[in-house]
Order: structure tokens, then C-alpha cells, then sequence
């Protein structure tokens, strides 16, 4: 995901700091969904320790 928004930054001449916003948001929605996979695995892994 990163590579294309530097590729687009090349084709489009993107400014700095939009890509810069934009590798942020993709880090912060990286980071959240992590955490939600985490958070579901550590569910399953108590469920499956219980049986």
C-alpha cells in the first residue's frame, strides 16, 4: 500500500505532506485492525483452553 501511494506521489506530484498524512492513516487503520485480530485470538485461545 505504501509503494503505490509513492508511486502515485511520482506520477501525480503529490506534495510531501499528503503522502506523509496518508502513510499515517494507513498506519492507524494497520494498527487498529491488529489489535482487533489480537483481542480475537486471545478470545479463542480462552475458549479453546476451557474445553
Amino acid at each position: 500500500m505504501v509503494d503505490k501511494l509513492k508511486k502515485i506521489e511520482k506520477d501525480e506530484n503529490l506534495p510531501e505532506d499528503a503522502v506523509k498524512d496518508n502513510q499515517d492513516t494507513i498506519q492507524k487503520l494497520t494498527d487498529k485492525y491488529t489489535n482487533n485480530i489480537d483481542k480475537a485470538v486471545e478470545v479463542k485461545e480462552k475458549e479453546v483452553m476451557t474445553v
